[in-house]
């Protein structure tokens, strides 16, 4: 866009907050806090937790060298990166960097050209998507893909139906889900954004899974809404490792430990979070244009 255009107009939050040539709005303050974050941050990303302790063994994800094709076009190119248990680990990077692609290689959705994927010691690179997740993998999807014609039981119950081990599971969800339990007979048409997601999260987890991916979890939430269902994420560090993509960085980077960065495919960047996130010049140096 930068490369195209004579003249930008940028919208956020509805208003419009720059307009002018490329060079302009590359430099533009506004512009830039928008895509960083760093001002005005929502206040549970002013609480940064401490690292959770990563095991010294074994990662629980281990990707290797994926390169992942969509017909004929090379969508991810070498892609590496490693999650441990216990560990929040945020994937970030501009629309199109390949986060999504790299999620669905992990979940099967999208088997990898060449490259490996480990999981609890299973290679699960080109496995079906119902095997993967029966290892261990929960998806909140974006959109959360809740079924609205179906209460809150009903969509948890049909979470458990082909996990052998997730019979037991609702109650020790909704043990970390209060609101869901009072929203039990509801049918998920009837629910707030944050309450859906609250439920996405909560099918996720059923069963014995050891990896929560989370795509865009707190994406159209509002601000109070935002740091309810930031709460709710933050409890389960240390408990159940967490892959996460997220576009408002400044709650990305509060709750994660460590960060992969990609551009076009390809990681560019791997480290602690901690460091982008009090580090506003290094963050605009790895994620800006």
């Amino acid at each position: 866009m930068l490369a195209l255009s004579d003249r930008i107009t940028v919208l956020h939050l509805g208003r419009v907050i720059a307009d002018g040539s490329p060079a302009a709005i590359q430099a533009h303050p506004e512009v830039r806090a928008a895509y960083l974050g760093g001002r005005e941050a929502p206040r549970p990303a002013a609480e940064a937790r401490a690292p959770a302790a990563a095991d010294a063994g074994e990662p629980l994800l281990a990707v290797e060298g994926v390169d992942t094709f969509y017909g004929k076009s090379h969508i991810l190119h070498g892609v590496s990166l490693e999650v441990r248990p216990g560990e929040v680990v945020a994937l970030l990077g501009r629309n199109g960097a390949g986060k999504t692609a790299t999620l669905n290689t992990i979940t099967g959705l999208r088997p990898p050209r060449r490259g490996r994927i480990r999981f609890r010691g299973h290679e699960i690179a080109g496995e079906a998507p119902e095997r993967i997740a029966r290892l261990g993998i929960g998806l909140a999807p974006q959109g959360r893909r809740i079924f609205p014609n179906l209460t809150v039981a009903d969509n948890l119950r049909i979470a458990r139906l082909a996990r052998p081990d997730g019979a037991g599971a609702g109650d020790a969800v909704l043990q970390r889900f209060p609101k869901l339990r009072a929203r039990w007979r509801q049918r998920a048409e009837t629910l707030s954004g944050g309450e859906l997601q609250m439920l996405a999260i909560a099918r996720a987890l059923v069963g014995d899974v050891r990896l929560l991916i989370l795509d865009e979890p707190f994406e159209g939430l509002a601000p109070v809404v935002v740091e309810e269902v930031y709460a709710t994420v933050a409890g389960l560090r240390g408990t159940t490792a967490i892959l996460l993509v997220e576009h408002n960085l400044d709650l990305a980077l509060a709750l994660a430990d460590r960060v992969y960065v990609l551009d076009r495919g390809a990681v560019t960047h791997t480290g602690p979070a901690r460091v982008l996130l009090e580090d506003l010049d290094l963050r605009a140096r790895v994620l800006w244009f």
